[in-house]
């Protein structure tokens, strides 16, 4: 398995030149395009691990399926890649890659889960209120959870905030099994 320390090696090259050749964005948006696709289709990744295929082979596939709309500059970094072995890890690195823009950029993405359809205006003040504690632009994917019950959980990161009711009679239930079982070994 490859290591968080060489996929970060890899992203963090990634973003020195795309920095200098002031095509962060573009580069970003291409890269997350590619990665999602691997991320997405395991097939897709089995190709791209594959030892018997040429990395020309692996790279016209990758033009196939995005249309071939991506930057030169991007198609030499996969082929780099994949030439390494890498194949199998391009996911991560694109992944990874995305992070460091939002962090480049003072942004960080938030995951919203609801028992409700949220509005706007309540999707706002969750947002307005993780901007002030965090000191950074809030990008929330918001989702529906009927499993939920009631209530939302936030995650940043490895960060929880869970707020549900699902997650309140969870706690309930444990502390009432607990009470049970020290009562029970007193007897």
């Amino acid at each position: 398995m490859l290591s968080g320390a060489v996929v970060n090696r890899y992203a963090r090259g990634l973003l020195a030149y795309a920095k200098a050749n002031g095509a962060v964005d573009e580069i970003d948006a291409q890269f997350r395009a590619i990665g999602h696709v691997v991320e997405n289709l395991p097939s897709f990744r089995q190709l791209l691990a594959n030892p018997v295929l040429s990395t020309e082979a692996k790279l016209s596939t990758i033009d196939q399926a995005l249309g071939g709309a991506f930057r030169p500059d991007l198609r030499r970094f996969l082929a780099l890649l994949l030439d390494r072995g890498r194949g199998a890890y391009v996911a991560a690195v694109a992944a990874r890659f995305h992070e460091l823009v939002d962090e480049e950029h003072g942004r960080i993405e938030v995951d919203i889960e609801a028992a409700q359809p949220l509005t706007a205006e309540q999707t706002e003040k969750i947002v307005s209120t993780l901007a002030k504690a965090f000191g950074k632009e809030i990008v929330p994917n918001v989702r529906q959870n009927t499993d939920l019950i009631a209530g939302c959980r936030v995650q940043v990161g490895n960060r929880v905030l869970d707020a549900t009711t699902q997650s309140a009679l969870r706690q309930f239930r444990e502390s009432l099994l607990g009470r049970a079982l020290r009562k029970e070994g007193t007897r």
